[in-house]
């Protein structure tokens, strides 16, 4: 079973390039890579700006379709609705890259939730505090349903997610799932 990461770095232009943020000595990006690498067959990072940056991490970049640029979330999927490396998995893990202590289980966790509900394609992570739309697992055959729903002028990965019936995977515990997006909280 293929399973691919794609990294969610490419934002809204709305300031700080929250990937190359510092956090604990390092960047916040080389920490979530870190973590999934282990887990996953391949890295791709979405990223709009900063790209010779990225390109150290990973060769596979997609940064925004023109005419999807600073959309979002919503964008990358919709990129990499295009992308045939992508389309080569079973399984795709969707993460931001401002969350450096993602669960060293995570996508085991995923495949076992996906095993008990084989015709879901799609899952996400809720906790006690707040769903995360941004960490999911999904099969890359879906992302081209993200097309019609962004062009339609929709833009939330949680109503992409319901549309494509999305399960949730639930963790009893918010730390693995804390966003340090600003240099404040770095």
């Amino acid at each position: 079973m293929k399973i691919f990461a794609l990294i969610l770095s490419g934002g809204q232009s709305d300031g700080v390039d929250k990937g190359l943020c510092p956090w604990q000595g390092r960047t916040l990006i080389d920490c979530v890579i870190d973590r999934i690498k282990p887990q996953v067959d391949h890295i791709a990072i979405s990223a709009n700006r900063n790209l010779e940056s990225y390109a150290l991490r990973s060769p596979h970049l997609l940064p925004d379709a023109r005419q999807w640029r600073y959309l979002g979330g919503l964008a990358a999927l919709c990129t990499a609705a295009n992308d045939l490396q992508i389309a080569s998995a079973d399984w795709l893990l969707v993460v931001p890259c401002d969350m450096p202590d993602l669960p060293d289980d995570l996508v085991e966790r995923f495949r076992t939730v996906s095993k008990k509900t084989p015709l879901c394609n799609a899952f996400y992570i809720e906790t006690p505090v707040t769903p995360h739309y941004n960490v999911m697992f999904i099969r890359p055959q879906i992302l081209q349903s993200a097309v019609p729903y962004l062009s339609s002028g929709l833009r939330t990965v949680r109503g992409w997610l319901q549309q494509q019936r999305a399960r949730i995977l639930q963790f009893d515990h918010d730390d693995c799932f804390i966003r340090y997006g600003k240099s404040n909280n770095a």
